[in-house]
């Protein structure tokens, strides 16, 4: 895994995310190393597989950097086993934010499962005109 250019991101979103592509600050990748079974015989080695994008710091009252995860999508027909954990750990690692924030289509497949187990806490729903998702946030405090 590592940082992609936002112009790769873009590509990858467009194609395989639902809503596309989104502005941000941080992109970052995740490819296959190697071969490991039959589901990925037509993948070569260092095929992006994942990718993840992340707002800039926002700087709250408190002080403290808040930031979004804006995207993610693996690649079309692919499931990548533990791949939203991974690019958490790697974003946190190398930008160290006070805490995350990040929402979910109630019309998606886990309804935000996938952020409860990642150690994200539900702030409930926000609804605007013709789009109602719920509200998530991970903090050093409980991730």
């Amino acid at each position: 895994m590592c940082r992609i250019t936002k112009p790769v991101a873009a590509q990858f979103l467009d194609t395989h995310h639902r809503y596309g592509n989104a502005s941000c600050r941080y992109c970052y990748g995740m490819f296959t190393l190697r071969r490991t079974g039959a589901g990925e015989a037509a993948l070569e080695p260092g095929t992006l597989v994942a990718v993840s994008q992340f707002s800039s710091a926002r700087r709250m009252r408190d002080g403290s950097r808040s930031f979004e995860w804006v995207r993610y999508a693996s690649l079309t027909g692919f499931r990548v086993q533990g791949g939203m954990g991974k690019m958490l750990e790697h974003f946190v690692e190398e930008v160290n934010p006070d805490d995350i924030m990040t929402y979910s289509d109630p019309g998606s497949p886990d309804c935000g499962d996938v952020y409860r187990k990642l150690g994200f806490k539900s702030e409930g729903t926000v609804s605007k005109p013709n789009f109602v998702c719920e509200k998530f946030r991970y903090s050093k405090s409980n991730g």
